[in-house]
């Protein structure tokens, strides 16, 4: 079905004068024909009309389109009528072909659609097969404000779509005038096509605007920019465009995009606490594509909100570094980096590469401590989170004591904000620190290691950090070599996982002898 508009731009378009349209330019019809009527003689009366088989619910008038000479009088047509009278010099038969013909090549043209989804088209390859049905511009983002897609041989019209295609991301003006407008909410209702015929439109040019959602999120953005005043035979054009790249996208959101990868589900389920036994973990982390042991380090990052889509932080983070494990906390970004004990030096590079991303686009980020099973993620989640509440609010006191200060203002490690934590006394902090000193803390495994070798590790350290680093005062404590504890202090290093000369790591064992008291 289609709706009588197309008539009204198939004549304009070949420069056909249109002397009425009809009053329901939205009402459907399915197929015209030209029929020569006859007198009751038999003999043919020469009318010219064409004759519209329409939708009797939506005009029940029924629709006809009336080809009239320029010089016939209008005025007593009714107004409620949705004929269409156009004025040529063409025969009916060849205005009806002329309308039939434009009828199927749309049918064709939304046939090739959905013969190139089936075959596992892109969206670019959906624009450009729209291109000579559309004659407008098109473009495609998704939820990120990042490119997807153009029509690739017809330009932008507007300065915020030619900017689009030329940098692949929105001009960040356009991204603050969204959010200062509130668009973004309004698009997680809105699941219809907006039109834009004003002539104080943003973009300077008449424009339709769908939002696709997938899992119910607000999820890509099709804008079509036209030169002329949008209709309804633009709208419905636009929505079978609109329909096929929903298909296209929901393929991509499944198979291609990079926050919906095999793992995120199960990473949160682990994020949130959910217990697994051992068996059923390694199943479920073999089958969703994650490693259940080696190393690891959880980040937490926060305030993407405030500049960007925090999905597209997220994105961010996964196309710079694809070793990265990320899930999405609520406006919050958790990204999981895992290396191999064999190279621990991986973690470190990894590390470094994701607080590059973090400075450059200007967010905080909580990072825990390094930890060894899958298992442990929602405890090291838990400080990743205080670093990162602490860290917001103290971080401003190191400035003066670190070389990098914008590293001091957006990276927060759990080891330095600890003692903040600690010693709150409005953090009620019980139910945390108990959790602590169940886990596989630096002390807890000097303790074990303790018990399986029969040394002394755990009194050593306490000595060598009640002593500030002197090594002698420590032998004199102990009654024990020299060589002997420097090489127990190289064993310590090495189950601290840290440098025992670094001021913070020192502080939170201090704290951690205090609390084991």
């Amino acid at each position: 079905m289609f709706p009588l508009d197309i008539i009204i731009g198939l004549c304009e378009r070949a420069g056909i004068a249109v002397r009425q349209g009809p009053k329901h330019p939205d009402a459907l019809f399915s197929w015209v024909s030209a029929i020569s009527e006859h007198d009751d003689d038999g003999e043919q009366t020469g009318s010219r009309t064409v004759h519209v088989v329409a939708d009797l619910a939506e005009a029940p008038e029924g629709a006809i389109c009336v080809v009239t000479d320029p010089a016939t009088n209008l005025s007593g047509v009714p107004a409620s009528s949705d004929h269409i009278f156009i004025s040529t010099e063409l025969p009916p038969t060849v205005v009806a072909d002329h309308i039939q013909r434009r009828l199927v090549s749309i049918i064709q043209w939304n046939d090739q659609m959905a013969q190139m989804l089936e075959d596992g088209c892109i969206t670019q390859d959906l624009l450009k097969a729209s291109e000579p049905v559309l004659q407008c511009y098109v473009g495609l983002s998704d939820s990120t404000f990042s490119l997807i897609a153009h029509t690739p041989n017809i330009p932008p019209l507007d300065g915020f779509s030619r900017f689009f295609v030329e940098h692949g991301y929105y001009d960040p003006h356009v991204i603050d005038l969204v959010r200062q407008q509130r668009l973004m909410r309004q698009w997680n209702l809105q699941d219809w096509t907006s039109v834009d015929n004003s002539d104080e439109s943003p973009l300077g040019h008449p424009f339709a605007q769908r939002v696709i959602k997938q899992h119910g999120r607000y999820a890509a953005h099709l804008l079509m920019v036209s030169p002329t005043r949008i209709t309804s035979q633009h709208v419905f054009l636009f929505n079978l465009l609109v329909k096929k790249v929903e298909a296209c996208l929901a393929r991509h959101w499944r198979l291609e995009n990079p926050l919906e990868q095999r793992y995120t589900y199960l990473l949160k389920e682990v994020l949130s606490g959910s217990a697994y036994d051992e068996i059923e973990l390694e199943e479920r982390a073999r089958m969703h594509g994650l490693p259940l042991a080696g190393l690891f380090e959880m980040c937490l990052i926060d305030s993407a909100w405030k500049t960007m889509p925090t999905e597209y932080f997220a994105k961010q983070v996964l196309v710079g570094i694809p070793d990265a494990k990320v899930a999405m906390h609520g406006e919050q970004v958790a990204v999981l980096l895992c290396a191999s004990k064999e190279h621990p030096e991986q973690l470190g590079e990894l590390e470094g590469a994701l607080q590059g991303i973090v400075e450059r686009m200007r967010v905080q980020m909580g990072i825990s401590e390094r930890f060894e099973h899958l298992a442990q993620a929602a405890f090291e989640l838990e400080k990743a989170r205080i670093a990162l509440r602490y860290g917001h609010k103290r971080s401003q006191r190191y400035i003066a004591f670190d070389p990098q200060s914008a590293a001091t203002e957006a990276v927060y490690r759990f080891r330095r904000y600890f003692p903040y934590f600690a010693t709150d006394p409005y953090a009620r902090p019980e139910k945390f620190i108990s959790k602590l000193l169940a886990s596989s803390n630096p002390l807890a495994e000097l303790k074990t290691a303790d018990r399986e070798r029969g040394t002394t590790d755990f009194e050593i350290l306490r000595n060598y950090l009640h002593s500030e680093g002197r090594i002698n005062t420590v032998c004199e404590t102990m009654h024990m070599h020299r060589n002997t504890v420097t090489y127990r202090l190289e064993k310590i290093r090495r189950v601290v996982g840290d440098d025992l000369d670094d001021s913070d790591m020192r502080m939170y064992l201090r704290i951690l002898y205090l609390l084991f008291e």
